[in-house]
């Protein structure tokens, strides 16, 4: 049976799984997508993609272009939860007059296009990147509206929103046949037969080759572009991605406070059927060199990955996307240049009102008859940086700030979501979680049977069968926490919340108070210093004099989670000065993820490093039994747990939130093992 389309789509990366949304919105359209399966010897470039999105000032076509994808990012993965959009700025550095030249005419594009970019002094560049060594830098342009993604969930999060707007997203199972249909369109082959009245070719590397068959010809080039993740010693926290002309480089803040690194593009035309998918040794080393000279406050960077993806040059630098010269119903999406991800999104959307409308003027630059065929063979020129080489006539087509702008297409309703409070520890086993927190991922079941344990409840938000919102609340702390990563859960959880507030991972909205995020690798992790207190493991029978502890610290609210230990991933550091338990700090396990949390150590003993001693026995315990990472959250500005944890090792990775309503509201909210938040103890979760 043949089954009969609009539009079949080739190809489901970044682009194409834009493109299916944006058609697939119109009920009348009919859409298909179509892909090979993933490759792991072979990843796709949205697999390999950096995720950098920089305001260009190369031409004003291509930023607004660029800007309209990150708009659409922002709220695409708010609706659809993946991962957030993280808008942490750009800082361009130049040590040459020639790169000061060049920087310049990069401000004045940026300005004329109403684009904030601005020059920053060495005081301020050390604020923005405090590891960094960039004191021979002679010029800095900061652009804050920089920012990055990550691709891979972003396409992910495409196609779920296509599918739910009707689109058919299926994988070829096997070899497909294209050939011009004798109804008009296209007939694609394969164990299953599908026409089309438009076919779009977004194949990426392989689109050339698939013209070829269909006897088109167009000048793209695939090329490899390399890149790096690393993790250095100390993790760090979100910092402005690093665009360094002087040394053609990249860096950008990665998952889990590692690095993100590349430069590596070839100039040379690739087979897309035989390629080399891992980084080059020369560019490895070359890279981490670079670093090493440039992060030289940074204790060690250890290479995690080392990869190569293949790209697509034009040799304007311009992408191909429209009609394929000739044709009325054939449609390339090509040659972005090693900058799809800045630009699938907006282009995406463009190409989508064109072939509802007829209308190809927004695509104009990028139209693929601009070339004159056939066209003469090119190499790739993947510069570094790709800017500042064209008109700088104003001729952005999008809202300026101030405008108004059209209502998100991604917004949804909480009507689709099911709310449900769990009714015991055993509801727990049987959810379908999906990524919910950056950082507290492997606990969150942890955190759900804790507060049930403790006689408080929790409440999942639920879509098709999966978790997209958990909300906990328990009788061990005066604080609820949520965890999502949608918007329109979480407004509904900060609608409901008590007047005691509620904790959150992102700034949904203003007013937050901010609370810092440590974490440590503990494959790179050394002791700083030697413990000057004894400190040991606590047993059963331990329990009674830290309760008296805690409790004198930190109220009663401690005893309903205390009431539930021993427990197997729960594990207490103690020390302990003649007979008298004076301190204590907490660590929860699952697997090689660990969590420390309920540090308190007795007023009259502290200034003797027992705080420093506790964190790092823990830090050792961790190392020696396998563990990967630690993760702790501190407080109300706690200056005394926030110096112990440095000194033990632990660097700030990030933050989490705590909102609080304008007024009053129901009862008490609190959840999970107790926080110490607001007591004077020193403390920190």
């Amino acid at each position: 049976m043949t089954e009969r389309f609009n539009v079949a789509i080739l190809g489901t990366g970044l682009f194409g799984a834009a493109l299916a949304y944006h058609l697939a919105r119109d009920r009348s359209q009919r859409v298909v997508a179509l892909d090979a399966p993933p490759n792991p010897d072979r990843p796709n470039a949205t697999a390999t993609s950096a995720g950098i999105l920089s305001v260009q000032g190369w031409d004003p076509w291509d930023l607004a272009i660029v800007r309209e994808s990150a708009r659409e990012y922002r709220d695409l993965v708010e609706s659809e939860g993946a991962a957030l959009l993280r808008r942490d700025g750009g800082l361009r550095v130049a040590r040459t007059e020639e790169g000061a030249r060049w920087l310049e005419r990069v401000r004045r594009v940026l300005a004329r296009a109403g684009s904030e970019a601005r020059w920053v002094g060495p005081g301020e560049v050390r604020e923005l990147l405090p590891f960094a060594d960039l004191g021979d830098a002679i010029s800095a342009l900061f652009t804050p509206d920089d920012a990055t993604i990550s691709p891979p969930e972003t396409q992910a999060a495409y196609l779920r929103a296509a599918a739910r707007s009707g689109a058919v997203v299926s994988p070829l199972p096997g070899p497909a046949r294209i050939l011009p249909s004798n109804e008009g369109g296209w007939s694609i082959e394969t164990p299953r037969s599908v026409t089309a009245r438009t076919l779009v070719i977004a194949s990426g590397a392989w689109s050339k080759a698939v013209l070829g068959s269909l006897g088109h010809a167009l000048p793209l080039a695939p090329f490899r572009a390399q890149a790096l993740q690393l993790r250095p010693r100390p993790l760090l926290a979100p910092f402005p991605t690093l665009h360094d002309l002087d040394l053609s480089l990249y860096v950008r803040s990665g998952p889990f406070g590692r690095l993100v690194a590349g430069d590596g593009n070839s100039t040379r035309e690739q087979d897309p059927f035989d390629w080399n998918p891992s980084a080059d040794p020369v560019f490895v080393d070359a890279t981490v060199d670079a670093l090493s000279g440039v992060f030289r406050e940074l204790g060690s960077i250890r290479v995690e990955s080392a990869r190569a993806g293949l790209c697509v040059a034009s040799p304007d630098r311009f992408p191909l996307v429209g009609r394929v010269p000739g044709t009325a119903d054939l449609v390339i999406a090509c040659g972005f240049n090693g900058l799809g991800t800045m630009r699938a999104a907006g282009l995406a959307r463009r190409l989508a009102d064109a072939l509802r409308t007829g209308d190809w003027a927004p695509l104009g630059p990028a139209d693929p008859a601009r070339f004159s065929l056939p066209a003469p063979p090119f190499d790739p020129r993947p510069e570094f940086p790709l800017e500042a080489t064209g008109s700088e006539t104003e001729a952005i087509d999008e809202p300026r700030p101030g405008q108004d702008r059209p209502a998100s297409s991604f917004e949804r309703s909480w009507d689709d979501l099911g709310l449900r409070v769990l009714s015991g520890p055993d509801d727990v086993d049987r959810l379908r979680w999906t990524s919910l927190s950056d950082w507290f991922d492997p606990f969150l079941p942890l955190f759900a049977r804790d507060a049930l344990r403790t006689g408080g409840s929790v409440e999942v938000a639920e879509e098709e069968g999966a978790v997209r919102g958990l909300r906990l609340f328990g009788s061990s702390e005066g604080v609820g926490s949520g965890f999502t990563r949608e918007r329109r859960i979480a407004e509904r959880f900060l609608e409901r919340m008590d007047e005691v507030g509620l904790y959150l991972e992102e700034p949904w909205r203003p007013g937050g108070q901010p609370i810092e995020v440590f974490a440590a690798d503990l494959r790179d992790w050394a002791a700083r210093e030697r413990l000057r207190n004894p400190v040991r493991l606590g047993q059963r029978e331990d329990l009674g004099g830290i309760r008296l502890l805690m409790r004198a610290e930190l109220g009663p609210g401690v005893d309903p989670w205390l009431a539930t230990l021993p427990r197997p991933e729960e594990t207490a550091f103690l020390c302990e000065i003649d007979g008298r338990i004076v301190g204590v700090s907490w660590l929860s396990r699952v697997g090689p993820f660990a969590r420390g949390h309920s540090f308190v150590v007795h007023p009259r003993f502290r200034g003797l490093g027992i705080g420093t001693d506790l964190l790092t026995a823990r830090m050792l315990w961790l190392e020696r039994t396998g563990a990967r990472w630690v993760v702790s959250e501190i407080y109300d500005g706690n200056a005394a747990s926030r110096k112990a944890a440095e000194r033990a090792g632990m660097a700030r990775v990030g933050e989490m939130f705590h909102f609080r309503p304008p007024s009053g509201g129901r009862g008490a909210a609190t959840s999970g093992p107790p926080r110490t938040a607001g007591t004077s103890s020193g403390s920190s979760r």
